[in-house]
């Protein structure tokens, strides 16, 4: 851990408890000087600390806002300076600063903002807070996105909602020189200053935050056909970016690769990396400091440098998709320190490396220009001296001139442009200045007092520039002050404050003369072939570019055309001067002509203005605006795409005479300077129009946005009115994709605003009447009561997919009573139909349902070989049948109109190529209700099918949604678009959990499910009762006779084995794939209902065969499970699997073993998989689940299979409730005893498998 300086070490345990307390809140900073936010601990307050480093983190300057002093010497040091001092370094070696210099993220956002600039309008809008970079040949260079609301948010403020900053307000202007601000407040800042006052920097250093604050992520490159990496894409929770990597530009990339973790590794030669680097000026020597092993690898990998796939990248050998191998050491590390012209060439090939290592000075890695200090002494020899930024800067201290750098004491290294002479002074003898003047005389001539003229006294050239841009040569007579002493110089004479004048003109051929004039377009051309000589011109060319900013002024005319002419800002004491523009020249009055540098040069057809209409204003506005966007600095605001487009409604109003559901409504989009009505939109739309210009912005009609309006039919738009028909499904389909709110003219009390909050707050003006249903609802289930009441109000369908247990079945048959009562108080006298579809093992779940809770509906139950229709739509209201009946019988079922479909777990239909899906698609019903307790939100491609069951015409079809949500959700992880295919879905999904509404749950809810013998399973059954009964009958028919009780039981527990399922009588659980039982299937639907509501099974049984089943089949479908039997050894660890870890979700016990003594509480759905009589043991064993530290209420089921003695053993059981409680404790066949003989005999009838009686061998023959 970094020490604290000596001041600041006494706060050393208060600064360690702010920072693990996180009241550290905010680090700016810029260079090495910060501003940092720290809340004091006591008084809460905020405490600003501006720290400034210099060296390896030693403290230059240092302020809190707790003192009134802001000097070191005067400042009391406090616990706000040490935690901002160490948050600085966080448990790092090197401060913020020179962590970031070293980062990827600066590297790759330096890089872009060379390439890119700082204009965001350069970047294409995708979506909010997703953009992309193209190239002019329309290739994604860049692209950024925002993944959740926090990361959309932060995208668009670092683009779009960015303060503007100044040197009042910002940091970053702290560190700069007095000629670097007035060099920005010219419109010419340095590419560093540039670079740090952009958005670039500022992504850097969002990123650089993120990974800084452990937020995971992750990098990833896709290849080139050469397989180097040509794209990088990185990913935060937050945000994803890309970026496109020139090949040329990779080796800036290499190193930093090393501060992330990424695919590729970085491996230097001897494994050595450069650890720090530093200046001793007093020496004039650059040393470097090695470190091996670093933290970012791991171990040294052989490879061979010739081996075929190996690629050699400057210096770096690189293995496709391995990573990059330095091919010998780092030319920095291969000499203990640098010196002279080898510190200069190491500045210049890795001045950015150097940069990032240097701990104690700046490198400034943009080339200055460097001024000079000319006089003649006395013996007339010409002595010149470099400065930098004032005379005389370069000879104080130990600053230096390093070949093409230069030192500046207590500054650091300036890389010099157009460097002329090797010594910071040099000296040329009166002898040789004649030649020196011949030589340099183009330099010479920007050197005050020491000009050189092309001209004699007597001759000199001059020029002018007409009104009309024409360019004149003249001559003239140069003016002298009488006083002015000339030298004699051989060739050429000196005239004190006016500079080198030839004697005679015979040795200069020159092709400017006297006279030539040039027009204005031959005038740039003229200038770039005779650069030399007109330099020589006194005044011709001007060392200041006027212009600030330049770029194009876009107008829409009265006459509705467009036009296009250049602007541009001056400098300031320019403003008030005429410019005359010449192509890459501008000239000044009484200044001369400068060429301007290449960002300031506008497109060869706009340089002069153009004035453009018909085909050519279309082809502008489709592609030429956005192509010059970048040169645009003053556009037509009616050009103006807008940035902000909200849909907003005037009027909405239902239209009844067209039934439930319909509305009409007035539509605008609201942008940043008006409306624009939607009545206008689709007028353009319909006259073929590529744009609309209206006073609120351009409006692009190909724009997706519209694609809605486009859809619109002619019958559903009134012209005269403004106003627009949509249905209630349209509306809401246009409200996720575009979120509708009202217009603020709308008063705050008006049926618009009411049917708006309706339509979105999904509430019918009249509650539902659900007279007649005979069951109590809790306070949840009243709300989807009434979301379903919305959905039928508004002709819409939906899918209830709440968890298991929370009675979705019941807020099904609240609402089939709500629509029969509906309909009876219009007294139409026309009967509603409804449809019912299930589970074969549910079947009978429904029926008792339906009859117990809706005795007023008449339910036919369409389901066995003797199923028929016939009076159905006469005498009953309700068709109750499975989905397998319904596949084959879809034909028919097709026919006939329902008011409302129920599809209890509909997912079983998911699949779209299966015949149930086809078949429910199929169903000519008024409302389609889908029940589940999936969470089918999580499986888009079910999603989609599930929703073109209950809303056919709803979701996208199967490309766009496949393009839309399905790749950049699951593959993208595209949060903006998951917010949209959730506001899509919303309306049309409830789903609530468990732990949602525990409140409104009660503790235990017990349920009795019934299912079928299958017929094998029915044979069996009748064959062992018909062998073993008769005798058992003839026994007890005798009154008088002793009731074997014992052969009884033994029987009962043969046929209750062969209920649980065949192969536990037959004794061959290994094959119980090969036998059908009711009650399994009914067992596999339950427990798939549970695992999908994400509740975990307790499921009981008194046969070891059936619990090897239950094991077998877990096993083999990779559900995890924990079982106790009377042989369990270790029953702690099981229980403890069971209530601990997440994977085990069922619990199998017998229930002698695990019925007493275990605490199963992590279970909320209890299946009794076999009954007996006692009541109290199954009670105990369910107790095991509901008991103290239960945190979901409990769903008990008990598995009865119909018409056999398991179903006659329920009733005589409620019956003799009390008995049974009584008897707790006493052996099952000692139960019997509380039997009569004629209830024991009617235990053992079976009427119904003997009807249809087969023999078992023929049965088994067909199985096979």
């Amino acid at each position: 851990m970094v020490k604290l300086p000596s001041k600041l070490k006494i706060y050393q345990e208060d600064a360690n408890r702010a920072i693990a307390k996180g009241l550290v809140k905010d680090i700016e900073f810029s260079g090495a000087t910060y501003q940092i936010l720290v809340i004091d601990s006591k008084t809460k307050k905020d405490c600003w600390v501006f720290l400034q480093l210099e060296g390896k983190g030693q403290i230059k300057d240092v302020f809190c806002s707790c003192e009134e002093t802001n000097e070191w010497e005067e400042t009391t040091p406090c616990k706000h300076m040490a935690a901002a001092y160490l948050s600085i370094f966080d448990s790092h070696s090197l401060p913020l600063h020179q962590r970031f210099i070293r980062s990827l993220w600066n590297q790759i956002c330096q890089i872009y903002e060379e390439r890119v600039g700082d204009d965001p309008s350069t970047l294409t809008t995708i979506d909010v807070g997703s953009y992309v970079y193209r190239s002019a040949t329309g290739k994604d260079l860049f692209t950024i996105k925002g993944r959740t609301p926090t990361g959309i948010q932060q995208v668009e403020n670092l683009l779009h909602n960015k303060n503007k900053e100044t040197e009042e307000t910002s940091l970053k202007f702290s560190n700069l020189s007095q000629d670097e601000i007035t060099k920005w407040k010219e419109g010419r800042p340095s590419p560093q200053l540039s670079y740090q006052l952009s958005y670039w920097c500022d992504l850097a250093k969002w990123l650089m935050r993120l990974q800084e604050d452990g937020t995971k992520y992750e990098i990833e490159f896709t290849y080139s056909k050469k397989d180097v990496p040509n794209w990088m894409q990185i990913n935060f929770t937050d945000v994803e970016i890309k970026f496109y990597i020139p090949e040329s530009k990779l080796p800036l990339i290499i190193p930093s690769l090393a501060t992330v973790k990424s695919p590729l590794i970085i491996q230097y030669a001897d494994h050595q990396d450069i650890a720090c680097i530093s200046y001793v000026p007093e020496e004039g020597r650059l040393y470097v400091e090695a470190e091996k092993q670093t933290t970012y690898k791991k171990g040294k990998i052989k490879f061979d440098h010739s081996q075929e796939r190996a690629i050699s990248i400057d210096g770096w050998t690189y293995i496709p998709k391995q990573g990059f191998f330095a091919e010998e050491p780092h030319i920095l590390l291969q000499s203990p320190y640098l010196e002279g012209e080898d510190l200069s060439d190491a500045l210049s090939e890795y001045g950015r490396m150097i940069a990032k290592f240097l701990t104690d000075c700046e490198v400034h890695l943009d080339p200055i220009l460097p001024s000079y200090k000319l006089w003649l002494d006395s013996e007339w020899d010409l002595h010149i001296h470099y400065y930098l930024f004032e005379p005389n800067d370069l000879s104080k201290g130990h600053s230096a001139l390093l070949g093409d750098w230069v030192y500046l004491d207590d500054d650091g290294f300036y890389h010099l442009k157009e460097k002329r002479f090797e010594t910071i002074e040099t000296v040329i003898p009166a002898y040789q200045i004649s030649d020196f003047v011949t030589q340099h005389r183009a330099w010479l001539n920007n050197q005050e007092n020491f000009q050189v003229h092309i001209r004699s006294l007597e001759y000199q050239l001059s020029y002018n520039v007409s009104n009309t841009s024409r360019l004149t040569f003249t001559r003239t007579i140069a003016k002298v002050k009488e006083d002015a002493k000339p030298q004699d110089f051989g060739a050429w004479v000196y005239l004190e404050d006016y500079g080198f004048y030839p004697k005679s003109m015979s040795s200069y051929g020159l092709l400017v003369k006297p006279g030539l004039s040039l027009s204005a377009e031959q005038v740039p051309l003229f200038i770039k072939m005779n650069r030399d000589e007109l330099s020589l011109i006194p005044g011709f060319f001007s060392a200041v570019c006027p212009i600030i900013k330049m770029g194009l002024k876009v107008e829409l005319t009265p006459q509705n055309t467009i036009k296009v002419q250049p602007k541009y800002d001056v400098v300031q004491g320019h403003r008030d001067k005429p410019l005359k523009l010449y192509d890459d020249f501008v000239f000044v009055e009484g200044e001369g002509f400068h060429e301007l540098p290449i960002e300031l040069r506008l497109p060869e057809k706009f340089r002069h203005a153009v004035e453009l209409e018909g085909g050519e204003r279309d082809v502008f506005l489709l592609t030429e605006l956005d192509e010059i966007r970048k040169y645009i600095i003053e556009l037509d605001p009616r050009l103006a795409k807008p940035k902000e487009r909200s849909l907003q409604a005037g009027l909405i109003e239902h239209v009844k005479e067209k039934g439930r559901g319909w509305y009409k409504f007035t539509f605008f989009y609201k942008t940043e300077k008006g409306l624009i009505p939607v009545i206008d939109i689709w007028e353009g739309i319909k006259k073929k129009q590529s744009f609309i210009i209206f006073g609120a912005g351009l409006i692009a009609l190909q724009d997706k946005r519209y694609d809605w309006v486009r859809h619109l039919k002619k019958d559903r738009v009134d012209k005269a009115e403004g106003s627009l028909l949509l249905t209630a499904l349209e509306f809401m389909r246009l409200n996720a994709f575009d979120s509708i709110d009202l217009l603020e003219s709308v008063p705050f009390e008006s049926p618009t605003r009411e049917l708006l909050d309706e339509l979105t707050q999904l509430r019918t003006p009249e509650e539902p009447d659900m007279g007649g249903l005979l069951s109590h609802l809790r306070p949840y289930q009243e709300i989807g009561v009434r979301w379903l009441w919305f959905l039928y109000h508004q002709q819409l369908s939906g899918l209830l997919c709440d968890d298991m247990g929370l009675g979705k079945t019941h807020q099904a048959m609240a609402l089939l009573s709500s629509i029969r009562n509906l309909y009876h108080s219009y007294a139409e006298g026309v009967q509603r139909h409804f449809l019912v579809v299930c589970p074969t093992s549910v079947i009978y779940h429904w029926q008792e349902k339906l009859e117990q809770f809706l005795p007023s509906l008449k339910v036919h139950t369409f389901y066995g070989a003797d199923r028929t229709l016939d009076s159905f739509q006469e005498n009953y209201d309700v068709l109750l049948t499975s989905y397998g009946i319904l596949r084959n019988e879809q034909a028919v079922l097709s026919k006939i109109p329902f008011e409302v479909a129920i599809f209890d777990e509909i997912q079983i239909a998911k699949n779209q190529s299966s015949r149930v899906y086809s078949a429910l698609t199929k169903i000519n019903a008024q409302m389609k209700l889908g029940l589940t307790g999936t969470p089918i939100e999580n499986y888009l491609r079910e999603l989609k099918s599930l929703f073109d069951i209950v809303l056919p015409s709803y979701m996208p079809g199967e490309s766009e949604y496949r393009e839309f949500f399905t790749r950049p959700i699951e593959k993208d992880h595209n949060h903006h678009r998951k917010d949209v295919l959730n506001r899509l879905i919303k309306p049309f999904i409830l789903r609530r959990k468990k732990e949602d509404v525990l409140t409104d749950l009660p503790e235990k809810i017990e349920e009795i499910s019934h299912c079928d013998l299958l017929a094998y399973q029915r044979q069996l059954y009748a064959d062992v009762l018909q062998q073993r009964r008769r005798h058992l009958f003839s026994e007890m028919e005798e009154n008088s006779g002793n009731i074997p009780y014992m052969h009884i039981f033994a029987l009962l527990s043969s046929l209750k084995q062969i209920c649980d399922h065949p192969a536990v009588y037959l004794k061959k659980p290994q094959d119980y794939k090969q036998y059908t039982s009711g009650k399994w299937e009914l067992f596999l639907e339950l427990l798939n209902e549970a695992r999908e509501s994400n509740q975990k099974v307790v499921v009981f049984s008194q046969y070891l065969g059936m619990l090897d089943i239950i094991q077998s089949h877990l096993e083999e479908n990779n559900i995890g499970y924990a079982a106790i039997r009377g042989a369990t050894q270790n029953r702690k660890e099981e229980i403890q699997r069971f209530n601990r870890d997440p994977s085990c979700e069922v619990f199998v016990g017998s229930l002698q073993a695990a019925g007493l003594g275990v605490d199963l509480t992590a279970g909320s759905v209890v299946i009794h998989y076999d009954r007996w009589w006692n009541a109290a043991r199954e009670n105990q064993a369910t107790d095991r689940v509901h008991r103290i530290g239960q945190t979901r209420g409990v769903q008990v089921f008990k598995l009865i299979t119909k018409n056999t003695f398991e179903e006659k053993i329920d009733l005589m059981i409620r019956r003799k409730g009390q008995l049974m409680e009584d008897v707790i404790g006493i052996d099952d066949h000692k139960v019997l005893k509380k039997f009569s003989r004629e209830e024991l005999m009617d235990l053992l009838n079976f009427s119904e498998a003997e009807e249809t009686h087969q023999s078992i061998a023929d049965i088994e023959m067909g199985l096979e």
